[in-house]
């Protein structure tokens, strides 16, 4: 599960948004939760565009590396909290990915996340 996180976020600093998608099953939900308190809810193919132009869009190469991670589960479902740094240039933003997790055939996939920035 360590190394599936990884690579979510390693897929996601290289702009592999073929590698990154692939960390998602189709279904899955992903809630953003505002600094006003709105949650934010979008479908797999909503968000990952939304990522993809976040990092066209941006002015300075952006990565995201995680700081913490605590996991728990089976073999079939797990749960992480990963907390997170995110560079933008000199601008550095921290915050915390909440996932669920299910095994499938093809591995680890994310069902589920909810996420904020500080």
């Amino acid at each position: 599960i360590r190394a599936f996180l990884n690579r979510y976020f390693e897929t996601w600093s290289k702009r592999d948004m073929e590698g990154y998608g692939a960390c998602f099953a189709p279904e899955a939900r992903i809630l953003f939760i505002a600094r006003s308190g709105e949650i934010v809810s979008e479908g797999t193919v909503d968000f990952l565009h939304g990522q993809k132009l976040a990092h066209e869009r941006s002015s300075f190469p952006m990565t995201e590396r995680p700081l913490e991670m605590k996991i728990q589960g089976d073999m079939k479902v797990a749960q992480a909290v990963v907390t997170w740094v995110l560079n933008k240039g000199a601008k550095e933003e921290r915050g915390t990915d909440f996932f669920t997790l299910r095994r499938d055939g093809a591995g680890w996939r994310v069902v589920s996340l909810v996420f904020y920035g500080e």
